[in-house]
């Protein structure tokens, strides 16, 4: 969310509107005309496009910091009976991996907690840091939601070919009739490259449109923004978590229609290598 304590000012042509400035604000104004500004189009003013992207780097490394600095803090004095931030991260992994065995059941769905957790965490806290005064949510930027996606298609795609094997990955492409393949290639192709935009456009439209509903607010004046300030930072709380989840979930039902059967097994050579781990654990025992 855009800063919810800073007032808007006036912008620099037309005398219009401006967004807030944020922290960085000032750091952006140096380095936007420089080599390195040009090359990043830190210099685009269009929208404050220029400015959003410088914004939404800094405040991505603000995001993973925090996570790892809270990682560390949790996992520092590890104890059985966890308390204080050792028990909301537990609390929150058994929320991740209950949601990945819901559509990747067994042992074989917390092959993928690792990277569906992180990426939770991780959007989660960025769309948190716009609560923050003076913060942005580095996924109001279409560039943060377009990585984030591209991430996932191609996490997605290193699993199914492990899952499956890259005969059995390709041959998915082509479809069971032999003389639709061409053409059924082509549609799976396009398929395959519309979901991590879907997933893109959702989270950055979800995003951008509530930070610029605070914004039209705090351009009423203080007279109307701080009545509606609370409601408003309640409704970001909530929003924060529902729109990394829904990422998450929607990421997990792409894994889980890649490596799963439709008997509800995982597929391939992950399924045999976890059989022939077993049995070879098993013979090691009655060894």
């Amino acid at each position: 969310m855009l800063p919810l304590l800073l007032s808007g000012e006036e912008g620099e042509e037309g005398g219009g509107h401006h967004h807030p400035s944020s922290i960085f604000t000032w750091l952006w104004k140096i380095l936007k005309d420089t080599g390195l500004g040009h090359a990043m189009g830190f210099n685009e003013t269009r929208e404050n496009r220029g400015e959003f992207w410088f914004d939404a780097i800094c405040f991505s490394l603000i995001a993973c910091v925090v996570l790892i600095a809270s990682a560390s803090a949790a996992t520092k004095s590890y104890s059985r009976i966890p308390r204080g931030i050792q028990n909301v991260f537990e609390w929150a992994v058994q929320l991740l991996r209950g949601l990945v065995h819901g559509f990747i059941p067994g042992k074989q769905g917390d092959r993928y907690v690792p990277y569906l957790g992180s990426l939770f965490l991780f959007i989660f806290a960025m769309n948190m840091l716009g609560v923050v005064p003076a913060f942005r949510s580095p996924t109001m930027t279409l560039s943060t939601t377009a990585a984030l996606g591209i991430t996932t298609f191609i996490m997605v795609q290193s699993y199914a070919i492990r899952a499956n094997g890259p005969v059995a990955y390709l041959k998915h492409f082509m479809g069971d009739v032999l003389w639709l393949a061409p053409l059924m290639f082509v549609v799976e192709v396009i398929g395959e490259f519309a979901k991590p935009l879907s997933l893109s456009l959702r989270l950055f439209g979800n995003i951008y449109g509530e930070d610029n509903v605070i914004e039209q607010i705090m351009s009423l004046g203080l007279k109307y923004y701080l009545p509606l300030q609370l409601p408003m930072l309640f409704l970001a709380l909530f929003t924060s978590f529902l729109q990394a989840f829904i990422f998450t979930t929607l990421s997990t039902i792409y894994i889980a229609s890649k490596v799963v059967h439709e008997g509800g097994h995982a597929e391939g050579h992950d399924e045999r290598h976890s059989h022939h781990d077993e049995k070879h654990a098993h013979g090691a025992q009655h060894g």
